[in-house]
């Protein structure tokens, strides 16, 4: 059936945002004096929101009550810097444009937090999306198929009328339990060798204009 609904991901496959958590996250970790993050570590990190990023950044032991109190001041922080040394990759936007203009309908389906998920799309991409859904009550986090289905029920969609297209295996995972297609990029938070490695025939792209192509 001819895909009528793209849906993406946002950290990692439309915007390069990896600097601005990781300063927000060694923002947070100095100010209880831990260890801070690597850019490569931060990287790794992403994937699951951002509770599950600072939960994977404090030292093991930490106190529930202390990780709470970095998780907020990590947001406090980041709230204040979402454009600091995040942008789109290259040839998104043009992309994006291309395919409204060939008749698709487009969200966003996203772990981070749903406040700022909206900030950023409609800094790079303003009204370019039909939807934005980042996370928020009472939706569980990817890969959980739950924000996706959402997405496809609020837009008038189905499954098989749908492309997701995301960066890591948490996004693959989501796809599948969205009986949704699913294209990877290769650009992203994972490279292309662990896509290959970590999932099981993956349909990569190294470009976003490749999907025009693809969809053709």
């Amino acid at each position: 059936m001819k895909k009528k609904l793209l849906i993406f991901d946002l950290d990692g496959t439309l915007i390069n945002t990896v600097n601005d958590l990781n300063k927000a996250t060694n923002f947070a970790l100095e100010k209880h004096h831990y260890p801070l993050r690597s850019i490569k570590q931060t990287t790794n990190d992403i994937g699951n929101g951002v509770a599950k990023l600072i939960e994977r950044s404090v030292p093991l032991g930490t106190s529930k009550e202390e990780y709470l109190q970095i998780l907020n001041e990590f947001k406090e922080y980041y709230k204040e810097h979402y454009f600091d040394n995040s942008f789109p990759y290259e040839g998104i936007k043009e992309t994006l444009i291309k395919l409204k203009e060939m008749g698709y309908s487009l969200a966003v389906v996203s772990n981070k937090f749903n406040e700022g998920a909206n900030a950023l799309v409609n800094k790079y991409f303003k009204n370019i999306f039909d939807h934005i859904q980042g996370l928020e009550e009472p939706f569980k986090a990817k890969p959980s198929n739950d924000m996706v289905n959402y997405t496809m029920s609020k837009l008038g969609f189905n499954a098989k009328e749908t492309l997701y297209i995301g960066d890591t295996n948490v996004d693959y995972e989501t796809a599948k339990n969205a009986n949704v297609d699913i294209v990877l990029v290769s650009y992203g938070y994972r490279s292309k060798e662990y896509l290959i490695k970590n999932i099981k025939n993956p349909h990569i792209i190294d470009h976003m204009w490749e999907l025009i192509d693809y969809l053709r």
